[in-house]
C-alpha cells in the first residue's frame, strides 16, 4: 500500500438536536445554522449574541493576573523617573507583534524605551546571555519580555546579578521552577486566577497595555487602536480561536481595512489586499510569513520597524523587503518539501512508518518548521526534519498529528538527543548527525507502540448533515458572520451524502478535481483541491458523501455557491 491510497475518515460531530431546534427557533436561523453553534457549545441567546457582537467593554481585567499590579506600578516608576526600559520579544510575528505593541504604548506614556530580539541562527529561541549583556551595556533598568521568558531561569539570574529589574510577559507553559524575576504575567502558571488561559503572547502583552491605561488614568483609547497588531499576532500563532483571542482578533481585523499603523497598511498594499475586509486566512497565509520570513531567513529586526515606523516612503521600503524576503522562504520550503515528500514515498511504506524522520544537509534551518508542516499534511504522521549541519551537529523540527503527545515521544528518545523541548503538537531538537539513523528507528518505534495505523488516518469532522437544497446564501451569510476561524472555531464543514455526478468530474490545474453534483433538482458545483490523484476513483462511482465548506465562487461576473471539498466517500 502506498500513502497515495490512504484515505480520510469523515465523522459527524454529535450534537444534542433538541437544543439546536430550541436554538432554531429562538434566533429564527436554519436549523443547520443552529446545529453548528451549539456544536460549538454556543446553547442560548445571550452566547451566541456575545459570539456574533464584539465589544471592547467585553475583556477580562487585566488585574486578574496576580502580577499585574506590581507590574505596571513599576512601569510607571520607570517612566516617572526616566528610567530606561528593555522590551524583549522574540523571531515569529506572535513575538514581533507583542514587541511592537508595547513599544508604541509605552512611547505614548513617555517612556525612555527600545527593544532586542534574539537572531533565530545565532542565539535560538528566547531570552539569551548575549541579549540581557547587551540591554545592561546600554544601561537598562528595567526589562519587559514579550511572548518569551517564562522558562528563562539563568537569563533571570544573570538579569538580576547585573541590576535589572525582570518583568516577564509570556503565554507557554511554565516549569516546575520560575525565573526569579521581579513580576510573571503568563495565565498557564499555575494557581493563576485569569480565566482565559489561551492568549498568544501578544494577547498577554496587550493585557499588560490594559493595566497600564488603568495605572496611568488613560482610557482605552491608550490600546485600543493597535487591536490590529494584537490580532496579527494572535492569529498568526494559531492559538485557539475563543474567549479573548477571538474578541481581539473579530476587533483587530475590524480596524486593519483601515489601520492607523503605517507599517502594516504599507504590508496590507504589498500584499494586495487593500480595502478588502480581511479573513483569518489572509493574515495567516499572506502577511504572517512576510513577517515570519525574515526572522526565519535572518534579521528579525525588520519586521519591528516596519510596525513601528510613521514614515510611510520608508514603510513601503520595509514591506517590500519582507515580501521579498518570504518569495525567498517560499522557494526553500518549496524545493525542501519537494525533497522531503520524494525521500518518504521512495523509502517508507504506510503500514511501517508510523513516525517519519527526513533529514538533508542541505535544507536550511529557518524553514524545517513549516516543511515539517506539509509533511504531516501530505503523509497524516508525526514528522521531524532535519538539517545536518558542516559541524555535524544537526537541528530538527517536528510536528504532530491530533491526538498524538510530540514531546513525550521524544522524552522516549532523549538518549539520542542533545537537546530538544517543545508541547504535543510541534517540538525542535538537535543531536549528533550520526545518531540520526538510530534516532530515526527509535522514534519510528516510540510512535508505533502509543498509536494504531487506524489512529494515524487523516480525519475529516463535519459539524452538520443537510441535504444539498439546503445549502442557501441565507446560510452563508451566518457562516460568514462566525468568523475570524481558527482552532477551537474552524470553518464550519458541511456534510452531504448520495450526491450524484451530473457531468463527470475533470481534472482542473495540475492535481484539482472539478465536480458538479446533483440530488433531486438541486445542482452544485464543487472543488476538491489536490484530489486529482482520485480522478478515476470519483468518476467511477455511483454516488459519494461529501464533507466540504460551503464559499461563493466568482466566475466571469457570476457569483454562485460552490462546494470546497475536504474528503470524500465513494459509493
Amino acid at each position: 500500500m502506498s500513502f497515495s491510497a490512504l484515505r480520510e475518515i469523515i465523522r459527524l460531530r454529535d450534537v444534542d438536536a433538541s437544543a439546536a431546534q430550541r436554538l432554531a427557533d429562538e434566533l429564527g436561523i436554519p436549523l443547520a445554522a443552529a446545529v453548528i453553534l451549539v456544536g460549538r457549545k454556543l446553547m442560548t441567546y445571550d452566547e451566541c449574541r456575545n459570539f456574533f457582537r464584539s465589544d471592547v467593554d467585553n475583556f477580562y481585567d487585566p488585574f486578574l493576573f496576580a502580577d499585574m499590579e506590581k507590574s505596571a506600578y513599576r512601569i510607571k516608576h520607570a517612566i516617572d523617573n526616566k528610567e530606561k526600559v528593555i522590551v524583549y520579544g522574540d523571531y515569529d510575528v506572535d513575538g514581533v507583534t507583542s514587541t511592537a505593541l508595547l513599544l508604541r504604548v509605552l512611547r505614548r506614556l513617555g517612556c525612555d524605551c527600545d527593544y532586542y530580539l534574539p537572531h533565530r541562527l545565532n542565539e535560538g529561541y528566547g531570552m539569551s546571555e548575549m541579549g540581557i549583556r547587551r540591554a545592561s551595556e546600554g544601561g537598562a533598568a528595567l526589562i519587559i519580555t514579550v511572548d518569551c521568558g517564562v522558562t528563562a531561569c539563568k537569563e533571570a539570574e544573570l538579569a538580576a546579578s547585573l541590576g535589572i529589574d525582570l518583568i516577564i510577559t509570556d503565554h507557554h507553559e511554565p516549569k516546575d521552577v520560575l525565573p526569579p524575576a521581579l513580576a510573571i504575567i503568563d495565565p498557564k502558571l499555575r494557581g493563576c486566577a485569569y480565566p482565559d488561559k489561551s492568549l498568544a503572547g501578544v494577547g498577554v502583552a496587550l493585557k499588560l497595555c490594559q493595566g497600564l491605561a488603568k495605572i496611568t488614568g488613560r482610557s482605552s483609547d491608550l490600546w485600543a487602536d493597535l487591536l490590529d497588531l494584537a490580532a496579527l499576532g494572535t492569529a498568526a500563532d494559531i492559538v485557539p480561536m475563543t474567549g479573548e483571542s477571538r474578541l481581539i482578533t473579530a476587533l483587530g481585523f475590524k480596524r486593519m481595512r483601515e489601520t492607523s499603523v503605517i507599517g502594516l497598511r504599507a504590508l496590507i498594499e504589498a500584499q494586495g489586499l487593500t480595502g478588502k475586509n480581511l479573513s483569518t486566512g489572509q493574515v495567516v497565509f499572506q502577511l504572517s510569513p512576510c513577517i515570519n520570513a525574515v526572522g526565519r531567513l535572518g534579521d528579525p529586526r525588520r519586521g519591528v520597524e516596519l510596525l513601528l515606523t510613521d514614515d510611510a516612503p520608508l514603510a513601503a521600503i520595509y514591506a517590500a523587503e519582507l515580501k521579498e524576503a518570504n518569495i525567498e522562504r517560499r522557494s526553500l520550503d518549496s524545493l525542501a518539501a519537494e525533497e522531503a515528500f520524494k525521500w518518504v514515498e521512495d523509502n517508507c511504506a504506510p503500514d511501517e512508518c508510523y513516525g517519519l524522520v527526513v533529514a538533508n544537509p542541505g535544507w536550511h534551518v529557518g524553514v524545517i518548521g513549516i516543511v515539517a508542516s506539509k509533511v504531516v499534511e501530505r503523509f497524516s504522521r508525526p514528522s521531524i526534519l532535519i538539517s545536518i549541519g558542516e559541524d555535524g551537529l544537526a537541528k530538527g523540527s517536528g510536528r504532530s498529528v491530533s491526538g498524538f503527545h510530540l514531546l513525550e515521544a521524544l522524552d522516549e528518545c532523549r538518549d539520542l538527543l542533545e537537546a530538544y523541548g517543545g508541547h504535543a503538537a510541534a517540538a525542535g531538537l538537535s543531536l549528533r548527525a550520526d545518531n540520526i539513523d538510530a534516532f530515526r528507528e527509535k522514534f519510528n518505534a516510540t510512535v508505533k507502540s502509543k498509536v494504531s495505523i487506524e489512529d494515524l488516518a487523516p480525519r475529516v469532522t463535519a459539524d452538520v448533515e443537510l441535504s444539498i437544497d439546503e445549502l442557501t446564501p441565507k446560510l452563508l451569510r451566518i457562516i460568514n458572520q462566525m468568523e475570524p476561524f481558527g482552532p477551537g472555531n474552524m470553518r464550519p464543514n458541511l456534510f452531504c451524502r448520495g450526491l450524484r455526478h451530473r457531468y463527470p468530474p475533470r481534472i482542473v490545474g495540475q492535481k484539482h478535481l472539478k465536480m458538479s453534483l446533483t440530488a433531486g433538482h438541486a445542482v452544485m458545483d464543487a472543488i476538491a483541491f489536490n484530489m486529482g490523484d482520485r480522478f478515476s476513483e470519483v468518476g467511477k462511482s455511483k454516488s459519494v458523501n461529501v464533507v466540504f465548506g460551503l464559499e461563493e465562487n466568482e466566475w466571469n461576473g457570476k457569483v454562485s455557491l460552490q462546494m470546497n471539498v475536504k474528503g470524500v466517500q465513494c459509493g
